[in-house]
């Protein structure tokens, strides 16, 4: 048997993440594996570490914390862990930023807001690229970033942010919004992100990322949002589209240590546990989804 295929039955049997070690010293004891070498332990990681990098949502495995290792059929149960190099990746990324003293020409303060032409263009005109570290950094500048919300007919997708994402703020809390940071080659200068027409061509990069549809899915530019609730929020804009899917649609995550738990919820359900939800959707659940009462 295969080191990897012994890690699997001694994880099945154990049903818990496992150093290392442990599942090498499980596999010996119940001749799953031989080994001549002096350090199978290492050699197990070394196995287990390279099917997940070169697998990656592919692989069986997955690590649950520094040094264990854990079935990928758990997500759920146990949170991906990411090694710290990754998460320093992402905020080395280039994203797109405006200065925070033109903030109020876009939006007169927290919600949903519909942008004029005017407005929408000269938003664009105002983007310049920083080094995603240095905008978390510089509160002079507000991060313009996408956000989808998923509709199949009467339902809104949930799921639940892992802290495989940057935003320790928000690890833990559901979401009704899918999207991301807008890198420069998402805002290209010939085209407005805010044409109905064409705009969300080059806006669903993140959501493709994150989300598979077997069918394109339609999408519907609805406005910008903003909140000043939390800090995370106030350092962000953003650009806000409705993808609507078919009640047949075959939907799932396509970055599944980014994201747990997708569920298909109505939005009298999502209000039943909104203290779960992290405050862009419960802004968007009060004022779009259940409207004025």
């Amino acid at each position: 048997m295969s080191f990897l295929d012994a890690a699997e039955q001694v994880l099945q049997e154990t049903d818990a993440p496992l150093h290392p070690r442990e599942i090498t010293e499980r596999a010996l004891q119940g001749g799953l594996i031989e080994s001549s070498g002096r350090t199978p332990a290492q050699t197990m990681k070394a196995k287990l570490s390279t099917d997940i990098l070169s697998r990656n949502t592919d692989s069986r495995f997955m690590r649950t914390d520094k040094n264990r290792f854990g079935l990928r059929s758990w997500i759920g149960r146990y949170d991906e862990f990411v090694a710290d190099r990754f998460q320093k990746a992402l905020l080395d990324e280039e994203i797109v930023v405006f200065e925070r003293s033109l903030l109020d020409r876009f939006v007169p303060g927290p919600g949903l807001h519909q942008l004029s032409d005017a407005a929408s263009q000269e938003l664009l005109v105002s983007l310049f690229p920083m080094q995603r570290r240095d905008a978390e950094e510089d509160l002079d500048v507000i991060q313009l970033v996408s956000a989808f919300l998923v509709r199949v007919e009467d339902r809104v997708a949930t799921y639940k942010r892992t802290r495989r994402l940057p935003e320790a703020r928000l690890h833990g809390c559901y979401s009704l919004l899918f999207g991301g940071h807008l890198n420069p080659d998402d805002v290209p200068p010939l085209f407005s992100i805010f044409d109905p027409d064409v705009g969300s061509m080059y806006i669903q990069r993140e959501l493709r990322e994150e989300l598979r549809f077997d069918d394109p899915p339609v999408m519907t530019l609805k406005g910008v949002l903003y909140d000043t609730r939390r800090e995370v929020s106030l350092q962000h804009l953003a650009v806000l589209y409705e993808v609507s899917a078919p009640a047949n649609a075959h939907i799932e995550v396509g970055e599944r240590g980014f994201l747990q738990q997708l569920a298909f919820e109505t939005p009298a359900e999502v209000e039943a546990r909104v203290d779960d939800f992290e405050n862009w959707s419960e802004l968007i659940l009060r004022q779009y989804l259940l409207g004025p009462r």
